[in-house]
């Protein structure tokens, strides 16, 4: 078994401003499924999308995605602020923009430990801004 490199945080900074895009099409099936596993029987949830959808499918953070390395073993989601500015239909396309934005050094009495931020710009067909989200991940 190989041994992962360890990164310190001053290398995971100089990837501060990696960006990667995403795009998904709200599909009708996609809004059905997600309602049917809420246990949600309102049918304006098939024609609009409701919020907890949009954080659920789309991965807020762009973590996975963007691939940014932590300096430590552990991982924990820290946490995600969401602004909704549009509502979002069956059949928008929404481009998601992920950027990693900025690591925290966090460490004290306790261990070592940074804050990852990524922020991500959720964009629909016509350009428009319907969403902003920051996510922290914690790595410890």
């Amino acid at each position: 078994m190989t041994e992962q490199k360890q990164w310190s945080l001053e290398e995971i900074r100089s990837l501060i401003g990696k960006t990667i895009e995403q795009t998904l099409v709200v599909d009708l099936s996609m809004l059905r499924a997600f309602c049917q596993c809420i246990d949600e029987s309102d049918p304006k949830w098939f024609e609009t999308v409701a919020p907890g959808f949009f954080t659920s499918v789309i991965m807020s953070g762009g973590y996975s995605s963007l691939g940014v390395p932590t300096p430590y073993k552990r991982t924990v989601a820290a946490g995600a602020d969401w602004e909704f500015l549009k509502p979002v239909s069956t059949g928008d396309v929404i481009t998601t923009t992920h950027q990693f934005s900025e690591i925290q050094d966090k460490t004290s009495e306790k261990g070592p430990r940074a804050i990852l931020v990524f922020k991500s710009t959720h964009r629909n067909q016509k350009g428009e801004i319907v969403g902003i989200s920051t996510t922290n991940v914690m790595s410890y």
